[in-house]
C-alpha cells in the first residue's frame, strides 16, 4: 500500500540535483578477529546479503507521476535486488585511513538511483590495522540523519556472542508489532489557526532581534566563502575525540558537551577563514537540527526534526568570550523551544525550511544572502560497544550533505567514550577541508589551557 511522503520529505527529492545529492550516511570501522579464517570477509558479505526478505524502510522505493514529485509516495519494490544495494570492495594498498576517506568522498558524491530503494551499503576490506569498514548511505527523504544513525545502531548486537539479522533483513518486520490503520483526527479550525499564529509569531519575534544579538534566526548570517554554489565533488574528513576530555572542559567552564563541541566548531571556523583571509566581522550562524522523536522511533522513517540557529562567536578572538556567546545563544534557543507546543514547532519548522527548499529549487541559493552559514549536528549515540555479526564496531563517523549556498557540514555522533567528528564539504568551493581536524584540536586545547 502506497504511503504518501510528507511535505518536508518530498522537499528533499525536489532539491536534489547532480551537484547536490540529498543522502546522508555513516562510516563504521570494525576489527577483524585475530583467529579469523581466510574467507572471513566473504562470510561477512554473505551475512549482509543472504537475508530472508527485506524489511521497511529498506524495501520501499519512490513512486511519482507529477512534476517535482508533488505526488511522491513510498511503495514496495517488487523486484528488489540485494546485490545491487550491498556491495563488496577493497582499498588499494597500503589501505590507510587516507585511502578510505578518499573512497568515501567519491561514493558520497554519487547520486542514488531514483528507480530503486534509496540506499546503498559498501563492505570495504583492506584497511590497515587488520580492520574493515562499512559505509552506508540513505536518502534524506527516507530518514533524517539522526534517525538513520539510530536505525543502523539499533540493528546491531550488544555482545560478540549475540547473533541478530542484518539491518535490512525481513526478520525485523516480523518482530515489529502490528499497528492498526492510522486514525486521522480532524483538529478544530480554531486550534489550527492558533498553532499557525503562534509559530509565525515566534519567527517574527526572532526576526525583530538586533542583528548583532546572540539570539539568531534565519537571514542573520554574513555571506562567506562557505555560502557559494557547489559542485558535485566532495571531501570527507573524520576523527575521534575523547568524550571524558570534552566533558572535563565543559565542567571547567560550566558548559555542556554540546557547548564545547560548538566552541570547537566556532574556533575551527575562525581559524579556517583566517587562513583563507576571509573572516567576516559578524559572527557565523550555524543551523542546528533538533530531534523531535525518541531513538526507539527511528525505524518509522521520514524526518522528525526542527532546526534552530545558533551564533558561533567567530568574530571574537577570545575563546572564553566565544564560548559565552555560544552558550547565551543556545540557552535562548532552548528556552524558546520549551515554550512551544509540538504543533507550533511544526509550523515554525515549515516556515523556516520552505525558503531553504525554494532557494535550492529556483537556483537562488549561493547567489543571495544566506539563511545561515552551515549546518552543525550533534547526534547522541550508544554508550556501550556494538557488534556486527560478532565483530566489534571500533568507531562510527557521520557523513552528511551539503547544499548550494551551504558548502560545509559538521556532524558528530557519540559512541562509548568518544565523540566522532565527520566533516563533509564541496572540495571545489572549500580547499583543504582536512585542516579542520587540526583546528578542532587547537580550539579544544585553548579551552583547556
Amino acid at each position: 500500500m502506497a504511503r504518501k511522503l510528507s511535505i518536508m520529505d518530498s522537499g528533499w527529492l525536489m532539491m536534489e540535483t547532480r551537484e547536490t545529492p540529498m543522502h546522508v550516511g555513516g562510516l563504521a570501522l570494525f576489527g577483524v578477529p585475530e583467529d579469523a579464517p581466510s574467507d572471513y570477509m566473504e562470510s561477512m558479505y554473505r551475512y549482509l546479503v543472504d537475508v530472508d526478505g527485506i524489511c521497511r524502510p529498506f524495501n520501499q522505493k519512490i513512486q511519482s507521476h507529477l512534476p517535482l514529485r508533488m505526488d511522491a509516495a513510498w511503495v514496495e519494490d517488487q523486484a528488489f535486488d540485494i546485490d545491487y544495494h550491498v556491495r563488496h570492495s577493497a582499498l588499494p594498498r597500503p589501505g590507510r585511513v587516507r585511502e578510505l576517506l578518499a573512497l568515501v568522498s567519491r561514493l558520497h558524491a554519487q547520486r542514488l538511483d531514483p528507480s530503486r530503494p534509496l540506499w546503498e551499503c559498501y563492505l570495504i576490506e583492506g584497511l590497515e590495522g587488520n580492520r574493515f569498514a562499512l559505509y552506508t548511505k540513505m536518502h534524506h527523504s527516507m530518514v533524517d540523519g539522526m534517525a538513520g544513525m539510530h536505525l543502523m545502531q539499533s540493528r546491531m548486537a550488544s555482545s560478540a556472542d549475540e547473533r541478530i539479522p542484518a539491518p535490512w533483513s525481513g526478520a525485523w518486520d516480523a518482530d515489529r508489532p502490528s499497528r492498526s490503520p492510522t486514525q486521522k483526527v480532524k483538529a478544530s479550525v480554531r486550534q489550527g489557526l492558533s498553532n499557525v499564529s503562534k509559530g509565525t509569531g515566534q519567527l517574527v519575534d526572532l526576526l525583530r532581534q538586533p542583528r548583532e544579538s546572540n539570539v539568531k534566526t534565519i537571514y542573520r548570517a554574513p555571506k562567506t566563502q562557505l555560502n557559494r554554489r557547489v559542485t558535485g565533488a566532495r571531501r570527507f574528513a573524520a576523527q575521534s575525540w575523547s568524550l571524558p576530555r570534552i566533558k572535563a572542559a565543559g565542567k571547567r567552564h560550566n558548559g555542556t558537551v554540546n557547548d564545547i563541541f560548538l566552541a570547537m566548531c566556532g574556533g575551527a571556523l575562525r581559524r579556517y577563514l583566517l587562513s583563507q583571509d576571509c573572516l567576516p566581522e559578524e559572527a557565523l550562524v550555524a543551523q542546528v537540527p533538533v530531534a523531535l522523536r525518541s531513538a526507539d522511533q527511528a525505524g518509522e522513517g521520514g524526518n522528525a526534526i526542527t532546526t534552530v540557529q545558533v551564533s558561533l562567536g567567530t568574530h571574537l578572538d577570545s575563546p572564553l568570550e566565544r564560548l559565552a556567546a555560544i552558550q547565551d545563544s543556545m540557552s535562548s534557543v532552548k528556552e524558546r523551544l520549551g515554550d512551544m507546543q509540538k504543533a507550533e514547532i511544526d509550523v515554525y519548522t515549515l516556515l523556516t525550511n520552505v525558503p531553504l527548499s525554494l532557494g535550492q529549487i529556483t537556483g537562488l541559493s549561493g547567489r543571495v544572502s544566506p539563511m545561515f552559514n552551515l549546518v552543525i549536528s550533534n547526534v547522541p549515540g550508544p554508550k556501550h560497544s556494538l557488534y556486527l555479526n560478532g565483530t566489534e564496531m571500533l568507531a562510527t563517523y557521520p557523513v552528511s550533505l551539503v547544499l548550494h549556498g551551504y558548502a560545509l557540514n559538521i556532524t558528530v555522533v557519540s559512541y562509548k567514550d568518544s565523540l566522532e567528528f565527520g566533516v563533509i564539504g564541496c572540495r571545489d568551493t572549500l580547499p583543504q577541508i582536512q585542516r579542520f581536524l587540526d583546528y578542532f584540536e587547537e580550539s579544544l586545547a585553548e579551552l583547556e589551557a
